[in-house]
């Protein structure tokens, strides 16, 4: 029971999913799993990144990029300040 979905239920506050669809780490179909019990849940302030050509460890400059601004988004919204 070490996968997320298994936790979707009890989500609070803001989650942020990135995922190489190239991973062979961690299996894509697991995201599309935990993003669909997350709409069935009706959980809000949640996003998913999906980055194409990327594999478990991102390598292109512009998929680091898109991840950090991401992050860096949800903490200005969802940290500062508290």
């Amino acid at each position: 029971q070490s996968s997320p979905i298994y936790w979707a239920e009890g989500l609070k506050g803001a989650l942020l999913i990135c995922h190489g669809m190239m991973d062979t780490n961690v299996n894509f179909q697991d995201t599309v799993r935990l993003v669909q019990r997350l709409i069935e849940l009706a959980k809000e302030n949640w996003e998913v990144a999906i980055y194409p050509v990327e594999n478990h460890s991102f390598r292109t400059t512009s998929s680091w990029l898109d991840e950090y601004r991401r992050i860096f988004k949800l903490f200005e919204t969802n940290l500062k300040g508290k």
